[in-house]
C-alpha cells in the first residue's frame, strides 16, 4: 500500500500557528521509478527540501503547534506551484533531465493533481479550518549554497508578496537576535501566483510569510537543532495572537 501524501502533525491550535512543509519529502511510489532518476540524484535539492522535515517536525513538537507536511517528491508534482503553471511538473531540474516527465501528457498531470496535490492542498485548508481564530502560515523551505557557480550570502530568506506584517515581525526579531545573513525575498521573490502562500495566506486574508534557510546550515542535525532552537525562541514573539 502506498503511503498516504501528506503528514500532519497536531499540536495546540490555540497558539494561532501553522507550519507547512510543501517539499519535505523525495519519496515517489514505485509505480513511478524514480522518473528514471538514480538514487543520488533523488538525494538531490532537485527532488525536495534537504533538512525541512525534520526541521519542521522538531519546530512543531518543541512548540506543541501543528504542522502539515507533504510526503511526495517535487519532482511528481510541485505543491508550491499553481495547477496552471509551467514549472508544475518539471522536466529538468537543475541540469538534470527527468525522463519520467519528458512526455508528460495532460491526463498523467491531471492523475498527479488528483492523487498527490489536492489531497495535500485540501489537508492544508482542513487544518486551517480547525483553528478558532485566524492563524498565521509559515511555510518552511530550503535552498542550495551555489547556484549556478555563484555562492549565495543569503543565510535566511523570509519571502513575501502584499502581506507584510508577519515578515516584517520576523525580519526585525531575527535580524536584532541573531547574526544570521537575513534578506527578503531572496534567494527568491516571494510572488508567485498560485503558489501555497497565495492559495492559503494571501486569498484567505492570513498573516503568512515563506521561511528560506540556507542548505549547509540544515545538513546536519546539530544544524538542524540550532535553527530549531532559533525560531522557537523568535516566533512566539513575532505570532499574532500566540498563546
Amino acid at each position: 500500500m502506498e503511503q498516504d501524501v501528506f503528514e500532519i502533525i497536531d499540536g495546540d491550535y490555540n497558539k494561532n500557528l501553522l507550519l507547512i512543509a510543501d517539499h519535505a519529502s523525495n519519496y515517489m511510489p514505485a509505480s513511478y521509478n524514480g522518473l528514471g532518476l538514480s538514487d543520488a540524484q533523488l538525494a538531490r535539492h532537485i527532488a525536495y527540501d534537504i533538512g525541512v522535515k525534520e526541521f519542521t517536525i522538531k519546530l512543531a513538537k518543541k512548540l506543541n503547534v501543528p504542522a502539515v507536511l507533504s510526503k511526495f517528491s517535487r519532482l511528481l508534482i510541485d505543491p508550491n506551484r499553481g495547477v496552471d503553471d509551467p514549472t508544475l511538473v518539471m522536466r529538468l531540474a537543475d541540469g538534470e533531465i527527468v525522463e519520467g516527465n519528458r512526455n508528460i501528457d495532460n491526463v498523467e498531470k491531471l492523475n498527479r493533481i488528483e492523487r498527490f496535490y489536492k489531497p495535500y492542498d485540501d489537508a492544508i485548508l482542513k487544518t486551517i479550518g480547525r483553528f478558532e481564530e485566524p492563524p498565521t502560515l509559515f511555510s518552511i523551505h530550503s535552498f542550495t549554497p551555489i547556484w549556478r557557480g555563484n555562492k549565495r550570502s543569503t543565510e535566511v530568506g523570509l519571502l513575501w508578496n502584499e502581506e507584510y506584517r508577519f515578515t516584517k515581525r520576523l525580519f526585525d526579531a531575527l535580524s536584532m537576535d541573531t547574526d544570521y545573513i537575513v534578506d527578503e525575498n531572496r534567494p527568491y521573490f516571494g510572488g508567485l501566483d498560485g503558489d501555497t502562500m497565495d492559495r492559503h495566506g494571501l486569498k484567505l486574508g492570513l498573516e503568512h510569510s515563506l521561511l528560506e534557510l540556507r542548505q549547509d546550515y540544515m545538513s546536519t542535525t546539530d544544524g538542524i537543532n540550532e535553527w530549531v532552537d532559533v525560531f522557537a525562541s523568535i516566533l512566539p514573539k513575532t505570532v499574532k495572537n500566540y498563546t
